[in-house]
């Protein structure tokens, strides 16, 4: 007998959890709920946190339980007004063909979870199939209402005509989700080339950065600041090159000089000139470019050591003061381009900071359209609904056919009311006799 009970709810059960997570999923990444949790001592001292999904999904669940047993009464009197006892046997029939057709085996097995979740997961919708529990509560809900609204408050045509005016504009918001979508394509584009180009021209550097470094060891230059600088640089720039956009805004050096220094040790401004010259004077040493006037230079010729910098990793000028460097060193062959990517790479964070924020805009509003959804989903119900009463021919019933509901349950209030009232009369005569029979004891 359990098992036959467990077959028949498994379909609800499955139904609900589905909708319950995909629904979690979409509220995290509003920061609605989180799936964070902290672990503490009987002292309520911190020990731990961890993440779990499955546990925080349970009070989404359970809330998505309570309406969906809010949900049957109003769909059965919904059902009753549309064609009574006969609307009731068919509401019932389909409420239970699900519970029914599994126990028989008949089924179908449907997975509403979605295939991953994300933490924090702004932009992320769960699965298409677990979005369907969701709509179908919210068309079910919107069908259920309007036929209780337009039965019980007499509405006519005239309503009908008036939900139309509201209705049709729907279609005017898929135009401006078709140019917001455009957009969002546009502006994570742009992030992930301006993320690429950033790693690149890390590699780049990093890759002369180390042949800058076989070079200070092979010629015994350790104490030079340019060549320790060499050995200390090399883990800013490995982890700029394999981190995404989200690690170069937190972690990447806001200026020039925050690429000149290391997490071993601070540069005074001086320190960093020094470093410069030093390796202006590398890049004259290997790759010396001869002056033939005043407005013409001749560079050295191409080698994999003196190395044409692209055009796009020295975009920005070099650093002041003037006089440390040839203010056209991306024009030359150079050894060593820390004169172009440095300032390349400080100057791209604010920029980089800008896109993303616009990304994370465009995050939260699919979120937000998703909920959007739900909410056009309770509107198309109440369209149908609107189609149902027209079917069912409610405008044409007489007067006392019509809000049955709301006379039963006006019949049913008012039969909660008067057996309070005699409760609280009896209670009273009670206490009075009581107390009468206390006072003459005395």
């Amino acid at each position: 007998m359990s098992i036959s009970i467990a077959s028949f709810f498994h379909p609800y059960t499955t139904f609900l959890h589905g909708a319950a997570y995909n629904l979690h999923q979409i509220l995290e990444g509003l920061d609605v709920v989180s799936s964070s949790f902290t672990e503490r001592d009987a002292a309520g001292n911190i020990i731990g946190s961890y993440w779990s999904p499955d546990q925080a999904m349970v009070i989404t669940l359970g809330y998505l339980i309570m309406l969906s047993l809010l949900v049957i009464p109003l769909l059965a009197a919904a059902a009753y007004t549309v064609s009574k006892k006969q609307g009731l046997l068919t509401f019932s029939s389909l409420l239970f063909l699900p519970g029914v057709l599994n126990c028989l085996g008949l089924f179908p097995m449907i997975n509403y979870l979605p295939t991953r979740y994300t933490i924090h997961g702004v932009g992320t919708l769960g699965s298409e199939i677990g979005l369907i529990p969701l709509l179908m509560l919210c068309a079910i809900i919107g069908w259920s209402i309007m036929i209780l609204a337009y039965d019980n408050l007499n509405l006519t045509e005239r309503f009908r005509q008036i939900y139309d005016h509201f209705w049709f504009p729907l279609a005017l918001v898929a135009a401006v989700f078709f140019v917001a979508d455009n957009g969002a394509r546009e502006d994570n584009t742009m992030l992930k080339g301006a993320t690429g180009g950033i790693q690149e021209a890390s590699g780049y550097l990093l890759s002369q950065i180390r042949r800058y470094d076989d070079y200070c060891k092979a010629n015994g230059l350790n104490d030079l600041k340019s060549c320790q600088w060499s050995r200390y640089s090399q883990w800013t720039f490995t982890n700029i090159k394999e981190g995404e956009a989200s690690y170069f805004i937190e972690f990447a050096p806001d200026d020039s000089k925050g690429f000149y220094s290391a997490s071993r040790w601070a540069l005074s401004d001086e320190d960093v000139i020094a470093i410069r010259k030093e390796i202006a004077e590398y890049n004259q040493k290997l790759c010396p470019v001869k002056h033939l006037s005043r407005d013409l230079s001749q560079s050295s010729p191409l080698s994999t050591t003196c190395e044409y910098v692209p055009h796009h990793f020295c975009s920005v000028k070099p650093d002041g003061p003037q006089g440390v460097v040839d203010d056209g060193i991306g024009s030359h062959t150079v050894a060593l381009a820390s004169e172009c990517i440095i300032p390349r790479l400080a100057a791209a964070k604010p920029y980089l900071k800008q896109l993303t924020a616009l990304v994370g805009q465009h995050d939260q509003a699919k979120n937000h359209r998703w909920l959007y959804f739900l909410a056009v989903a309770v509107a198309i119900g109440a369209k149908v609904a609107l189609a149902t009463t027209k079917l069912c021919l409610i405008d044409a019933r007489p007067a006392t056919d019509r809000c049955r509901v709301f006379r039963a349950v006006r019949f049913r209030v008012s039969q909660c009311v008067h057996l309070l009232k005699c409760l609280l009369v009896g209670s009273g005569r009670w206490v009075r006799e009581v107390a009468t029979r206390i006072t003459g004891f005395f």
